[in-house]
């Protein structure tokens, strides 16, 4: 039995030591620390829902191959009514949206280094762009935008003597990205000032229009500068 005894008080002796030496070390801890177990809880942000309308005017015109010394076409008048969908990611990461509408846009063409007077037109155009809208907010009063995506579209009237012919293409698409400024006022209105290229991948005309062995490609676009009023839905 005395051999059990004394195993026994090795452990007791053993297990005291060692509440001992974790006594004291916790004794080096300079009281009056405390432990930040706070958590930080970011606030949700609600999804925003804009209608708005654009103007813009645009510089014009047709990327030819081969070249036919085309000039392009200033575009004065383009009017667009736009809705905008900005849906924060997780309700937390508020820097995403859609945008889509309808615009009105006419571009076109002149030439004065060849005589083909019937390649000279302005089309007009109806678009519906349907692109990612992103936006970083600035403090309470700017945003900056950031767009890009798809268009497709239909040009439904042309100055040509003879109207549209067989080599003309009516449905238009292509891609568009632009970037600008936004001023908020209050909380439901919202001044857009931005400028947006649109390539139009639809060629204007039928690459046969001048020959059947030496094709011509043709594709429009524009540059545009565009000032947008927009009005927050909802609360």
């Amino acid at each position: 039995m005395r051999p059990l005894r004394e195993i026994i008080a090795i452990i007791l002796l053993s297990f005291s030591a060692f509440t001992l030496y974790g006594q004291a070390d916790t004794a080096k801890i300079k009281p009056g620390i405390q432990w930040d177990t706070a958590v930080i809880v970011k606030p949700v942000q609600a999804p925003e829902h804009l209608i708005g309308v654009k103007y813009d005017f645009s510089f014009t015109g047709v990327a030819m191959t081969p070249d036919m010394g085309i000039k392009s076409v200033n575009s004065p008048l383009n009017i667009a009514v736009l809705y905008t969908y900005y849906h924060p990611l997780w309700s937390v990461i508020d820097l995403f949206g859609i945008q889509t509408g309808l615009r009105y846009t006419t571009y076109g063409l002149v030439n004065d280094q060849y005589e083909f007077r019937h390649f000279e037109q302005t089309v007009s155009v109806i678009e519906l762009p349907l692109i990612s809208a992103f936006h970083v907010d600035i403090g309470e009063h700017f945003r900056i935008l950031l767009s890009i995506g798809p268009f497709i579209g239909y040009r439904f009237a042309t100055t040509k003597d003879n109207g549209f012919d067989c080599f003309d293409n009516r449905i238009d698409y292509g891609i568009q990205g632009g970037a600008g400024l936004a001023y908020i006022i209050g909380k439901r209105f919202e001044l857009h000032l931005e400028g947006t290229f649109h390539y139009s991948l639809s060629m204007l005309y039928h690459p046969e229009k001048m020959s059947s062995v030496s094709w011509l490609y043709s594709y429009p676009w524009q540059a545009s500068i565009g000032l947008g009023f927009h009005v927050k839905l909802g609360k």
